[in-house]
């Protein structure tokens, strides 16, 4: 296995090699764009059933405006919610309790919905109200249809968010209906001295503590193409195709993101809770067999060898003192971002496989003068 040192040319949380559009840019764009479609199919629907329900002439100009409708309405109710509510400024409302972000987001697009008709209005004039009982009811009509269409979005959205993208669209499509095996990278990531941190804080201090950074580490594993998995404690599964890192290591990268993003983050930590966490992270890639588990309660469940081997690197940071280690096998297997230098630690024979496993730790190294 060749693991080469490479000059530091950028930090390897954003080396060179990172796509000029992130994941998670890349993700509210294709999400808006559906959106758009969407609205733009339900505003052309709307307006034909509004066309048979009153007699009128259903042209193609008439429906054409009617997806005009819903598409500048759709568009502006989407670019609030890529812009903001699931940008930096809208992190105190994702935090929000449910119902209080519901109600702010509502009133949000109220005024969103009342101001696209209006422009809508202007752009496209009155062809689908031609008559002027419907016109003089016309908004309030409009403004109730949008509100529906908002909320079945909405809940979309909201379920999506839930369980993931990637999830959510496989289990719409069936993909994990039956097992299917992929090659997967997962990385386990726990918080160090958990145990003395719930001593210092009390139970109730350290699960807010945990809350909230889960909740910003979040937006680093998006942006690097990350998949949360599933949270078990103080511990957090993130998942990548494997596939999809060998290129550019956005797994590793996304370990240095998240040092970064906490080191950035270090005193507003200290004034809320009166720490700084810090974390341990094992990662391993190679075959599992996904598939769909529950009745009541549907989740896409990893089975293999893969798994255990991740979390099991991740337990021997601890006895290594180190904060990441990467098993030889994934190393091997892509690029290794630049300004990282992999320094092996030694080999282990980890607690259930009969064969030894390679562990390297990676840190970065000095720019090149």
């Amino acid at each position: 296995m060749d693991l080469k040192t490479q000059a530091a040319v950028r930090s390897p949380a954003g080396g060179r090699r990172a796509p000029a559009i992130s994941p998670r840019t890349g993700n509210r764009i294709r999400l808006w764009i559906a959106v758009v479609a969407v609205s733009a199919l339900a505003g052309a629907g709307y307006t034909a059933v509004l066309g048979l329900a009153y007699n009128f002439d259903i042209t193609p100009g008439v429906v054409f405006d009617g997806a005009g409708y819903g598409a500048i309405i759709g568009g502006s109710i989407g670019a609030f919610q890529m812009l903001y509510v699931e940008g930096h400024a809208g992190a105190r409302l994702r935090r929000a309790p449910f119902l209080l972000s519901l109600l702010i987001r509502t009133l949000a697009a109220a005024v969103i919905i009342g101001l696209a008709l209006i422009v809508c209005r202007f752009l496209f004039g009155d062809n689908i109200l031609s008559d002027e009982g419907l016109a003089t009811m016309g908004l309030l009509r409009d403004m109730a249809f949008s509100f529906v269409a908002f909320f079945v979005i909405f809940f979309v959205v909201q379920i999506r968010r839930i369980i993931g993208e990637r999830v959510f669209r496989n289990l719409i499509f069936g993909r994990y209906h039956k097992p299917v095996g992929e090659d997967r990278v997962f990385m386990f990531l726990d918080m160090a001295g958990s145990t003395a941190l719930a001593q210092k804080l009390g139970d109730l201090g350290v699960h807010a503590l945990i809350s909230r950074v889960f909740f910003d580490i979040d937006a680093v594993v998006v942006e690097h193409g990350g998949e949360t998995h599933r949270y078990i404690g103080d511990e957090v599964v993130v998942t990548w195709s494997l596939e999809d890192c060998i290129e550019d290591g956005r797994c590793i990268r996304c370990v240095f993101a998240i040092r970064e993003m906490i080191a950035t983050k270090a005193e507003e930590y200290r004034r809320l809770f009166g720490v700084v966490p810090t974390f341990r992270a094992g990662l391993h890639g190679g075959p599992v067999v996904a598939g769909e588990c529950g009745d009541s309660k549907h989740e896409i469940v990893y089975f293999g060898d893969t798994i255990n081997t991740a979390a099991r690197i991740q337990a021997e940071c601890k006895e290594l003192n180190v904060p990441l280690l990467v098993s030889g096998d994934l190393l091997g297997k892509m690029r290794l971002p630049e300004g990282l230098r992999a320094e092996p630690r030694g080999t282990t024979r980890l607690r259930g496989r009969d064969l030894e496993t390679q562990l390297f730790t990676l840190n970065q190294v000095q720019e090149a003068v």
